[in-house]
């Protein structure tokens, strides 16, 4: 197998196996993200990705799923995809799945069919990073999509059969905008009824200004009261069929997880112990 340049994945595919399909992200210009910075965004050759999948397969009772990396693979073309993904069921008839980081504007550049498809070959899930709800943090992130565009995003995916992940940023938009952040990622996952939700936190590992925003104003770390303020808003807030809640990001202070609605009163009773110790309430 080789990989250029650092690999990531989502905590849930720890134990799939890692498939390098493009070398960075097709966007790679928000303000908060240094993932892929130091590449330049391309696609392997079919014959590399081929090669990889051949030497993989070797092992292949090892792995029941594929994580497609790196940033974005949707944005590939469908016959580049489709051969992909009929290699992997051809070498690994055992797979149960092959999962994808994904942008709402390569599902929208997707039709429905296209997404069908992609599900019927084994595509169960992607990993979509909402970050915000808010129309102004999305815009001052440069984030290049809109809330409406993610909740139709989500749509075209619940109607391919294609469940979601979606990751949200605990402290994206400072104290000036953390209630109209919260506020509106709420509604925008009330919307899009996601089957996962993950809760990130602004982080760069030091207490530093790790970004900007649109307007130049930098970005900065946020107090551990800020982000158990932020999860309480929003399971207040959050009405969901059926989704696991997690805060079990390594960039998270908390770790509070259970599955909504019926854990919900369980959660908010652990932050509110928590709120307790930060405030000393």
């Amino acid at each position: 197998m080789i990989y250029e340049g650092d690999i990531y994945r989502p905590p849930s595919e720890a134990e799939s196996l890692l498939l390098q399909v493009t070398v960075g992200c097709s966007w790679n210009k928000c303000t908060f993200c240094n993932m892929y910075k130091e590449k330049n965004y391309r696609v392997r050759s079919l014959d590399d990705i081929v090669a990889d999948l051949r030497t993989a397969a070797t092992y292949s009772t090892r792995w029941k799923r594929i994580f497609l990396c790196d940033g974005d693979v949707l944005a590939l073309p469908m016959p580049f995809l489709t051969e992909i993904l009929e290699e992997i069921k051809r070498l690994f008839p055992n797979i149960e799945a092959a999962r994808v980081y994904a942008s709402a504007r390569n599902i929208l550049a997707k039709k429905p069919e296209e997404l069908r498809a992609l599900a019927a070959l084994g595509a169960d899930m992607v990993y979509i990073g909402l970050e915000s709800g808010s129309d102004r943090v999305l815009t001052a992130i440069n984030k290049g999509i809109t809330k409406q565009e993610m909740i139709d995003s989500a749509a075209m995916l619940r109607g391919a059969g294609i469940k979601q992940s979606v990751s949200i940023i605990a402290g994206l938009a400072g104290e000036e905008l953390s209630a109209e952040h919260i506020l509106e990622t709420a509604d925008a996952l009330n919307k899009m009824q996601p089957e996962y939700i993950g809760m990130l936190v602004l982080h760069a590992g030091s207490d530093a200004d790790i970004g900007v925003f649109g307007d130049g104003n930098s970005l900065r770390l946020p107090s551990s009261g800020l982000v158990v303020a932020e999860m309480r808003l929003l399971l207040e807030h959050l009405e969901l069929n059926d989704c696991f809640f997690s805060s079990a990001h390594i960039s998270n202070y908390l770790n509070v997880r259970g599955r909504l609605p019926g854990d919900k009163r369980r959660m908010l009773e652990q932050l509110s112990a928590k709120r307790r110790i930060h405030t000393g309430c």
